[in-house]
């Protein structure tokens, strides 16, 4: 008796049933590893709607701003907007590349939201009016970021612990997928 002819019939319902399986999970699988951080080359829009973050001697930048970022190697940065430091005067800085970006996931589509919202984590090198240059971290906690990060800024200027902004105030970031 065939190994494929059980009670006289033919196993091919069998065969069909396994195969569906295996082509669902390889479908399910695939976007997966397609969204793997290492291969994610998306261009995503990047706001600041006014965010402050705070200096360990208690010293204050207020940032807004917005502009584009491409994720990966060959990746860039454009963009800008203005600052102000301890509530002074406002002076404006502007994106000049994108050191890294880690996606944390598109959020669930709600009231207020954009379609493309994303959550993430994005490194800029930016270069302010006054001749400061350094980088600022943009943080947005859309999707699933991990417990430790909070919504918000942080701005290293590499002047000592007083252009060291990295205590979130209060604001808005968000990235949109474009």
């Amino acid at each position: 008796m065939s190994p494929f002819v059980v009670d006289g019939r033919c196993c091919v319902k069998i065969f069909a049933v396994f195969g569906i399986s295996l082509a669902a999970i390889a479908l399910t699988t695939a976007p997966a590893i397609a969204a793997d951080a290492n291969g994610n080359h998306e261009a995503y829009k990047w706001v600041v709607a006014g965010d402050t973050a705070i200096a360990p001697d208690g010293s204050t930048i207020f940032i807004q701003g917005h502009g584009i970022l491409e994720a990966g190697p060959g990746g860039f940065a454009t963009g800008g907007g203005s600052f102000s430091i301890n509530g002074g005067p406002p002076s404006s800085w502007h994106a000049t590349s994108v050191q890294g970006f880690v996606s944390y996931g598109t959020a669930v589509p709600g009231p207020g939201l954009p379609g493309g919202a994303t959550g993430g984590m994005a490194k800029l090198r930016v270069s302010f009016s006054n001749g400061q240059e350094g980088v600022l971290t943009i943080f947005c906690v859309l999707g699933s970021p991990p417990p430790s990060v909070g919504e918000g800024i942080h701005l290293i200027l590499g002047g000592g612990s007083s252009s060291e902004y990295t205590d979130e105030g209060r604001g808005f970031t968000i990235f949109i997928l474009v």
